[in-house]
């Protein structure tokens, strides 16, 4: 969205009171202790001469002597210490602060600028790493109390969120929980951040975001898209999982118990077995014999939905068997010669 000139200036003013006013808390401690030997040395010395001590007035001008080195020595450590830190965090004047933010439009296409909440948010392009879709992230900056070590403090916030199974926490593999795992970019970061650069702080976090560190991820690409099998808890990705067409859990292939009708994948708590020959079914595909109620396959049922056992039983009972007429033996009576 584009910002009026206006409300731009006003937050760069923002922007810049806040990198002043954490800037002052700073420690600098000027040599009091020394300044005070110093001091000393002197008003004694202006009494003694007041008094006509020349003497003691030369004994208390040589004492003065180290007194005001030590002085001068810590004024210049003083200095020097100034001039680095000044040197080493350089801090934005207001104008530059001023165009890194018009800057951000130009480089991003889409920024915000609340003044209410004192944040400032881009949005990058949608990001992939090696295939894995992870969508587009607002970086959100927004400003630190003063007690933080610096002056600001940042968020990323996924626009499309792309969250691995086994984590929701996870939206990129160094995103958890919208803060950002910087590794080697901490120090460019944070200096940025310091000395008021933002559209430089902006580039960087974005290019973060497009690099992957497989050393250092909460969670591997190449485990983006794996899951843990509900059965055996081990992890296996897209390729080697099923589910469960019951209860929806994520199977590995080896523990995904397939129906003998259907070929649906069941996990162990969802699938039964047939009762005749043992094979796993599930619930809807298996029917009770009309005989003895036994929770059987289609496989194991004929079409008068019997069971083998209870076939076979009925048919014995109701088996005839055939009446052969056969003409009997003729016997010839005693005495009858053959």
């Amino acid at each position: 969205m584009k910002q009026s000139p206006k409300t731009v200036w006003r937050m760069a003013s923002l922007v810049e009171q806040q990198l002043c006013s954490l800037g002052s808390e700073s420690n600098i401690a000027l040599p009091e202790a020394a300044w005070l030997n110093c001091l000393r040395s002197i008003r004694m010395r202006q009494q003694v001469q007041e008094r006509g001590w020349f003497r003691a007035a030369s004994k208390l001008k040589r004492v003065l002597i180290p007194d005001v080195i030590q002085l001068t020595q810590h004024l210049v450590t003083l200095q020097q210490e100034l001039e680095s830190a000044t040197a080493e965090n350089p801090v934005s004047v207001i104008r530059t602060i001023f165009e890194d933010l018009l800057a951000l439009e130009e480089e991003f296409g889409e920024y915000s600028i609340d003044l209410k909440s004192k944040t400032i948010s881009v949005v990058t392009e949608s990001i992939m790493l090696e295939g894995v879709y992870l969508g587009s992230f607002e970086i959100r900056l927004a400003f630190a109390d003063m007690n933080s070590d610096s002056p600001f403090h940042y968020q990323v916030f996924a626009q499309d969120p792309q969250p691995p199974i086994t984590d929701d926490a996870v939206t990129h593999p160094h995103v958890q929980s919208d803060n950002v795992c910087e590794g080697d970019a901490r120090t460019p970061i944070r200096r940025a951040l310091e000395q008021g650069r933002l559209l430089d702080f902006f580039v960087l976090v974005s290019r973060l975001l497009r690099t992957y560190n497989p050393e250092s991820p909460y969670v591997a690409l190449s485990d983006w898209h794996s899951a843990e099998c509900s059965d055996c808890a081990d992890v296996v990705t897209t390729d080697e999982q099923t589910h469960c067409t019951s209860c929806e859990n994520r199977l590995c292939r080896q523990c995904a118990n397939s129906c003998t009708d259907c070929s649906s994948s069941f996990c162990h708590d969802c699938s039964t077995r047939c009762e005749i020959c043992r094979d796993d079914c599930c619930e809807s595909c298996l029917k009770e014999c009309g005989l003895c109620g036994s929770s059987c396959c289609s496989n194991c049922l004929d079409i008068e939905e019997r069971c083998p056992i209870c076939e076979t039983q009925e048919d014995e009972e109701t088996y005839e068997p055939d009446q052969e007429t056969t003409s009997p033996e003729t016997v010839p009576p005693a005495g009858t010669p053959l």
